[in-house]
């Protein structure tokens, strides 16, 4: 084998060793550019709620799947009364309040009924899809309806709005 041969062994596509290389430093590329397109954020932010035209100091938690926000006097049209599996697709109707105590009366599509656990019981809770803007970015994101009035926070952003973009910064 001639020295320049040699020289340029490692540029031979046929060895295993080579695609091994490739693959490395292309997923290193990969995740950092993921990693770079993310926005990072503090751990509590503004948003509004485009449906009840209300701004939130909202939390994000890194450890709930789904968002949850501040709803009160939760009315289901044609609801048998206690949360059902039934009750998907009906109409909700319910009144979110900020930490302001500013509110609004929306209604919205039951898009699932889940079995919740807290540290105090296990409940069920409506889940329906509102439209949470954060500067100029919009997203229509799940949210589980609770009576959240004992509690600081009245809107929890879960990795279900994290997972288009953001990264929590905790130390902002």
């Amino acid at each position: 084998m001639s020295d320049s041969v040699k020289k340029y062994r490692f540029l031979n596509p046929c060895d295993p060793r080579n695609w091994a290389v490739a693959v490395l430093v292309f997923a290193s590329f990969a995740i950092g550019h993921t990693y770079a397109l993310r926005n990072a954020v503090p751990a509590v932010i503004p948003i509004v709620i485009d449906e009840a035209n209300l701004g939130f100091r909202a939390r994000l938690d890194t450890g709930a799947e789904v968002s949850s926000i501040n709803a009160i006097d939760i009315t289901v049209i044609g609801s048998e009364g206690r949360p059902t599996r039934r009750d998907v697709g009906r109409q909700v109707e319910f009144t979110v309040l900020n930490e302001a105590g500013e509110r609004a009366r929306i209604s919205a599509t039951i898009a699932g009924i889940h079995a919740i656990r807290t540290a105090d019981c296990r409940e069920f809770r409506y889940h329906v899809f509102l439209t949470v803007r954060h500067w100029d970015h919009t997203q229509r994101v799940l949210m589980n309806l609770n009576n959240r009035a004992q509690s600081a926070e009245k809107l929890l952003l879960g990795r279900n709005w994290l997972e288009e973009g953001y990264l929590v910064d905790a130390t902002r």
